[in-house]
């Protein structure tokens, strides 16, 4: 699949997140729907996500935890990323593999599974039993919550065809060894609250509501919070639909726009403490890092190292016009970056010239940027290392 867009570009995503963000223009676009789930206000999907800790600490299982906080201003927006964790509902080791399921052992694995009937779940490796093999590390695979409930202690069914998916299930021969952790994934509604009693401002019509803006590939979702008997989150192209638990996955971000009132919220969970793995680079997409700690470009695995070209799915090209483009929100209008081609293809700020920001910590844990690909490439991962010593 190949993606194109010129440097007028740049000012159309601008004005078009502007327009949507304020609420002038609903933008109908289709929301990626998870596992083609016929449960779709449950299912549907926000965007479509260590210098060295021992070895030992990294592939224990025993994550730190810790608190984000945001803040908006009253009829503002803000670029919004996640990269603290749901706690844990099982870590342990698998034993075995077969067709879409795990077999696994640990606290928790010999008794039924406490997980909620619709609520979305994924598994990320963490380690292996030896405390070094380490190439399956990082790489999370969608949980069949309905067939892992009905599938008895000790089995985990994936859902082998989500596009969430960061490894080809060809891989999960290979699993047996290896610790694993299974988590809810952060909803809207646990995000940002629902139902009555909230801090998102809640209104019968979507431009008096609090919204939030998630990126299809094509365009701008708009989630708001719709008063009732029951708040609840709705998508303005589903209608009535409860979206209470759209998934925001690992590695995506969002735009919240806050209608009246400033707000200032905290999100707690915990660390990751292993190297994170970013989806295949198939489409544009707003993207967030994975650890609680500013990073650049380069951390992301966004630019190429000395004499080398960038991996699979991004473009270098001569202006923003033929390249690739990072846009940054910064309060009120985008910041925009190309991937400027050249002996070392490297990041540009399209307003300052010269200056490369390939190592320059422009992406905040706390928000997200919106990366634009002209070529995407179906099998182009990337490997966040730990930023950070245990």
């Amino acid at each position: 699949m190949t993606s194109s867009f010129s440097a007028s570009a740049i000012v159309f995503f601008a004005a078009q997140f502007l327009r949507t963000a304020r609420a002038v223009a609903l933008k109908r676009v289709r929301i990626l729907a998870r596992g083609g789930s016929s449960q779709v206000g449950a299912r549907l999907v926000l965007a479509v996500g260590l210098i060295g800790a021992t070895k030992g600490q990294a592939q224990s299982g025993s994550a730190p935890v810790g608190v984000m906080t945001y803040a908006v201003a009253e009829n503002s927006t803000i670029s919004l990323g996640v990269p603290l964790l749901r706690p844990a509902v099982f870590v342990g080791s698998v034993t075995a593999f077969g067709g879409k399921s795990l077999t696994v052992a640990g606290a928790g694995a010999d008794a039924p599974w406490a997980l909620v009937a619709g609520a979305a779940y994924f598994v990320e490796v963490i380690g292996h039993v030896d405390g070094a093999t380490s190439g399956l590390v990082g790489q999370r695979f969608e949980v069949d919550e309905v067939a892992t409930l009905a599938s008895g202690v000790g089995s985990v069914v994936l859902d082998s065809t989500s596009a969430l998916n960061t490894a080809s299930v060809t891989t999960l021969v290979d699993l047996a060894n290896y610790r694993v952790v299974m988590r809810p994934h952060w909803t809207l509604a646990a995000l940002l609250g629902t139902g009555p009693g909230g801090k998102i401002n809640a209104s019968v019509s979507v431009t008096a509501a609090d919204q939030v803006l998630a990126w299809s590939g094509a365009g701008f979702s708009v989630f708001y919070l719709r008063s009732g008997e029951v708040p609840q989150w709705r998508n303005t192209a589903t209608g009535a639909a409860n979206q209470d638990g759209a998934i925001l996955p690992p590695g995506a971000g969002l735009f919240l726009r806050r209608q009246a009132g400033a707000l200032t919220f905290a999100i707690p969970g915990e660390v990751r403490t292993n190297v994170f793995v970013r989806p295949p680079l198939t489409g544009s997409q707003i993207i967030a890092g994975g650890f609680p700690i500013d990073s650049s470009p380069a951390d992301l695995k966004l630019a190429a190292g000395p004499g080398l070209t960038p991996g699979p799915g991004l473009t270098p090209g001569t202006s923003p016009s033929n390249s690739d483009q990072l846009l940054s929100w910064e309060t009120n209008a985008f910041s925009v970056y190309y991937l400027r081609d050249g002996q070392v293809p490297h990041w540009r700020n399209a307003s300052t010239g010269l200056l490369d920001y390939s190592n320059t910590a422009i992406l905040s844990s706390r928000g997200a940027s919106l990366l634009l690909l002209r070529s995407p490439a179906a099998a182009a991962t990337s490997r966040q290392l730990i930023p950070f010593s245990l």
